[in-house]
């Protein structure tokens, strides 16, 4: 989608008229319209129910921010039923499908859920509307109007892809907007290109190598091949769309965060999911994670929050069996860390100076690359498919 001619003459367009005919005061409206109608365009249904919902929201929010008694179980409320419209529309066949498997061999049961047709990006816009309902429900959001909200739910670069951005500094920058400074134009230019590079030339060029994942009866070197071949697809495919979404934002005024910090360098798996996919990442942490008591408490405790985060955050990705396993694997990577660092790194500690030297480091990112190369199988291919793939990588020719 950021990469068609439509879109790129849609967005020049847009510039043109933002920054030219439209006055500084409406802007922001100007940019809440355009997003809307662009989706309208394509997906008429999908957008008008999402407007329906996203103006649902905002009037939960004005009354929860009225600090009302009922706000706390609104907020609560309001947040189960975007949670229930997300697993409707992404998850309601893969929850029939689970309990067709469980269901029919004891009791005949066959449930049947027709599709539902998935509104484009209704992951992010639900996200997106939690983080707003929870920060107001705190008092952390200051006193706004609708199009400012709008505007920030339909935005139009960051409308598929993300990143999750946060709505006070998005609301914070729509009010700073003044005219155009030549340089977002010199920052978000050469983001674009970048994206544009990285999309279209590099990710692009290893799709097919990647695709060697699906087939059978490869060798193992081959298989070894693809997975790394999907491996830097992957990251050249979502971090060119993020650098496109964070260069056509400049144009407009914004500064939208940064969604990938150089991942495949990380030295653990925790390091990594800093680095990748940060505003996915920050918000499991803060809204999921911290709220289920994060990293206080038993060990146990720890280890069945970093259970749940990585299943919901597989599941986030895919309504799809290999995608809770690609989250739990992961998890049992973050969990060998913990245990690491809780009882053997304290009997290293008078080995600090070779813990801490440079080949260490660079086995330390090493060997968090070839677990992360090896957990994409799991996000590549079905269940099946994967645990094939991984017998042939490690006991085939």
């Amino acid at each position: 989608m950021l990469n068609s001619w439509t879109f790129m003459a849609f967005v020049i367009v847009s510039f043109v008229l933002y920054w030219l005919i439209i006055p500084a005061g409406v802007r922001s409206l100007f940019l809440a319209a355009v997003s809307f109608f662009y989706l309208f365009a394509f997906y008429p249904r999908e957008a008008l129910f999402l407007l329906i919902l996203a103006v649902a929201v905002y009037v939960a929010g004005v009354i929860i921010k009225q600090g009302r008694p009922s706000q706390r179980h609104l907020t609560l409320g309001t947040v189960i039923f975007l949670v229930t419209v997300l697993g409707y529309f992404k998850y309601a066949s893969f929850l029939a499908d689970t309990l067709n498997l469980i269901l029919e061999p004891l009791a005949g049961a066959n449930l049947s859920i027709s599709q539902a047709l998935v509104p484009l990006g209704i992951s992010y816009f639900t996200f997106k509307m939690i983080h707003y309902l929870v920060d107001m429900r705190q008092g952390k959001v200051e006193s706004h109007g609708l199009g400012d909200f709008l505007n920030y739910i339909f935005f139009f670069p960051i409308l598929v892809s993300g990143p999750i951005e946060r709505f006070q500094p998005f609301l914070a920058q729509s009010r700073s907007l003044r005219g155009l400074d030549i340089n977002n134009l010199y920052a978000g230019l050469p983001r674009i290109a970048s994206g544009l590079f990285k999309k279209m030339v590099l990710a692009d060029s290893l799709a097919a190598t990647a695709a060697l994942l699906q087939q059978p009866d490869l060798a193992a070197g081959q298989y070894w091949l693809a997975s790394l071949a999907y491996t830097f697809q992957l990251y050249f495919d979502f971090s060119g769309y993020s650098d496109m979404a964070i260069g056509i934002s400049r144009l407009f005024g914004y500064r939208i965060m940064e969604n990938f910090n150089w991942p495949y360098l990380a030295r653990n798996v925790s390091d990594f999911w800093k680095r990748w996919h940060m505003s996915l990442t920050g918000w499991f942490r803060d809204y999921l994670f911290i709220p289920l008591g994060g990293s206080r408490g038993p060990l146990g405790f720890v280890i069945r929050n970093t259970l749940i985060v990585m299943a919901v955050t597989g599941l986030w990705h895919g309504a799809a069996w290999h995608f809770v396993f690609w989250g739990l694997y992961h998890a049992m990577g973050l969990i060998v860390l913990r245990l690491y660092r809780k009882f053997l790194l304290p009997r290293l500690q008078g080995h600090s100076g070779l813990l801490d030297s440079r080949p260490s480091a660079a086995l330390s990112v090493m060997l968090t690359f070839m677990y992360v190369n090896i957990g994409w199988i799991f996000f590549a291919c079905d269940a099946s498919q994967s645990i094939y793939v991984l017998t042939h990588m490690f006991t085939g020719p």
